[in-house]
């Protein structure tokens, strides 16, 4: 009887030990490839004017230089992000962001949206506005389209 208690003692604590073991934490998701710091690279021109001695439209531009304006978004893991312009005034842009299919959606807390296509090409991460808006360079008015890197 002994032999009997002792054999059904030890199958009871393997039984418990791979109970325990076949618990586990579930791994968690990775990260967005979009989460992070992006900071503004550049500005690229379209929409303007060409002339004989000049075309402007597809050049790069650094927007700090000519208008010194910088910006930086911030993208958290929670859906959450925060945009900072820097110009003759410092401000913050608050709201929640969307990640489909490499479109970025950024959804402002005070109203109103962008977009931004997300890529990587050999280790470079960019985010590029959809949508350019109005310049003016001179006299001459066009587009800029803005582009962040990580």
């Amino acid at each position: 009887m002994k032999r009997y208690v002792y054999h059904l003692y030890v199958l009871l604590l393997v039984v418990s030990f791979a109970g325990l073991v076949s618990c586990s934490k579930s791994d968690p998701a990775p990260a967005s490839p979009v989460v992070g710091r992006w900071e503004l690279n550049r500005g690229v021109l379209s929409g303007f004017p060409t002339s004989a001695t000049s075309n402007v439209n597809g050049a790069a531009i650094d927007l700090y230089y000519f208008e010194s304006y910088g910006s930086t978004i911030d993208i958290f893991s929670d859906n959450t992000f925060n945009e900072n312009y820097r110009s003759a005034v410092v401000d913050d842009a608050t709201g929640t962001w969307a990640l489909d299919n490499n479109t970025l959606t950024l959804t402002y807390d005070a109203g109103g949206q962008d977009t931004y296509t997300y890529s990587k090409t050999k280790n470079i991460e960019e985010l590029t506005a959809t949508a350019p808006v109005n310049y003016t360079l001179g006299t001459a008015v066009g587009k800029v389209q803005v582009i962040y890197r990580k």
